[in-house]
């Protein structure tokens, strides 16, 4: 039985990744420990946490393999595409990285060495920054995984660096591994962050010279967290702050100008609602293109819009084309009603960005619908009344096609309007009876 396929944009592909991100952060501090300290004797939970990500990261290879890729906005789950593109990719690392070298080492009687080849446990250390924009309903993106991301190498690079002061410095078997690894991790510590606290000194020549190339690189470390964090806080606000300038240029012009409240309170909603949801504002993106390039990128939205829906499905380009030209941009406020039930229909929607619920004639919620939603196409084809109220649940971003628009295209393609016209038909036909009735 063949396993299902995955999409990265499900719940379960981004709960995966977030476990194997965990799992690598896991050998990231634990492989050099171990590498440090091969006579200590670690606890049973250590043997069990290390096994089970040992497992995660075989399966990993196979779910991998069954992972859909998105190819311009749609999965491709073809396994003969999906297996070569990831055998071009990360199939190599993750599967050196998933065999347990360690323990095959052991079996043949190289004990010494199965720490050694632990180490390829950390060859999915690049992988950290994809792991993480991939672990989405787990993290926050944007800022967070920028902060996210420092983190987790701040604290290899302190682990890594105790484990070399162990290394440098063997416990002698006078304290007790827990305590012997918390001084070097504390002497880490200090000596990355400044030049030590001076409490605990190297007494060798290797001691120095590892002291030394320490502090050396703590300076280099120093000055990296610092333009992070300052990236990262500069990075924070520019959005807000950038909001809160245009809130303030708006508000300047409309009391100028004695914009009515009613507007001003709409246009401010807008704002507000896109601010909390970060929406991407394409008309601002489009805005800031050269001027060759805005009407072909604008043009090339409407249509992918358009394709969307299966009442289109198999239209000629130049036919998608000629309906993207006619599209009428809309903003539609909380509470407004879009469409209302019993009325003819003379335009059908795109729901660009925002939430519409569908109501019933008496005003039961059915269902809502989100971005890249459409809806009331079977207006177009004439002489349908609306069936149901679809309302505004926050600022919504529409696109709307008019009939009057649709009927004048229909006449320039008159085998595409027999099709749908065809499929008119079929859709108000009565359901044929059953030869037993």
């Amino acid at each position: 039985m063949a396993l299902p396929f995955f999409y990265p944009d499900k719940r379960f592909k981004k709960s995966w990744n977030f476990a194997i991100f965990l799992g690598v952060f896991w050998y990231a501090l634990i492989v050099p420990i171990k590498i440090a300290m091969p006579e200590t004797i670690f606890s049973d939970w250590v043997s069990w946490v290390d096994n089970l990500f040992s497992v995660l990261f075989i399966l990993d290879i196979f779910i991998n393999m069954r992972t859909a890729v998105y190819v311009a906005g749609e999965p491709v789950t073809s396994q003969k595409f999906l297996l070569e593109n990831y055998l071009k990719g990360w199939f190599l690392i993750d599967l050196l990285s998933a065999i347990p070298f360690h323990l095959i080492a052991e079996s043949v009687g190289y004990t010494y060495a199965a720490p050694l080849f632990k180490m390829l446990r950390l060859l999915r250390l690049p992988k950290v920054s994809h792991l993480l924009k991939e672990s989405g309903s787990f993290l926050p993106m944007g800022t967070f995984e920028r902060a996210a991301i420092m983190l987790f190498w701040l604290i290899v690079v302190i682990n890594a660096v105790g484990t070399i002061w162990a290394m440098t410095y063997p416990n002698d078997g006078t304290q007790d591994g827990i305590t012997f690894f918390n001084k070097a991790l504390y002497w880490s510590v200090t000596t990355l962050s400044s030049t030590g606290y001076g409490d605990i000194t190297p007494t060798t020549n290797e001691g120095r010279i590892v002291a030394s190339v320490v502090m050396l690189l703590g300076v280099l470390f120093n000055g990296f967290i610092i333009a992070s964090i300052s990236s990262i806080v500069l990075h924070a606000n520019a959005y807000r702050l950038k909001q809160q300038e245009k809130l303030v240029n708006l508000a300047s012009f409309f009391n100028q100008f004695g914009v009515p409240q009613e507007l001003q309170n709409a246009i401010f909603s807008y704002y507000a609602h896109s601010a909390s949801e970060k929406a991407v504002n394409s008309k601002e993106i489009i805005e800031s293109l050269p001027d060759a390039f805005q009407k072909q990128v604008l043009h090339r939205i409407n249509m992918h819009m358009i394709e969307q829906v299966p009442l289109f499905k198999g239209t000629s380009s130049d036919c998608l084309s000629a309906f993207a030209s006619v599209l009428i941009s809309e903003i539609f406020n909380p509470g407004q009603d879009i469409i209302e039930f019993g009325t003819i229909g003379q335009e059908m929607y795109f729901l660009q960005h925002g939430i519409v619920e569908v109501l019933t004639a008496e005003g039961y919620p059915l269902t809502r619908l989100r971005n890249n939603s459409f809806f009331g196409e079977m207006a177009l084809l004439g002489g349908i009344k609306r069936t149901a109220t679809i309302r505004a649940i926050t600022v919504c971003d529409i696109y709307k096609l008019e009939k009057t628009d649709f009927d004048r295209i229909m006449e320039q393609f008159p085998d595409v309007k027999n099709r749908l016209m065809a499929q008119s038909n079929q859709r108000k036909a009565p359901p044929a009876a059953h030869p037993n009735d």
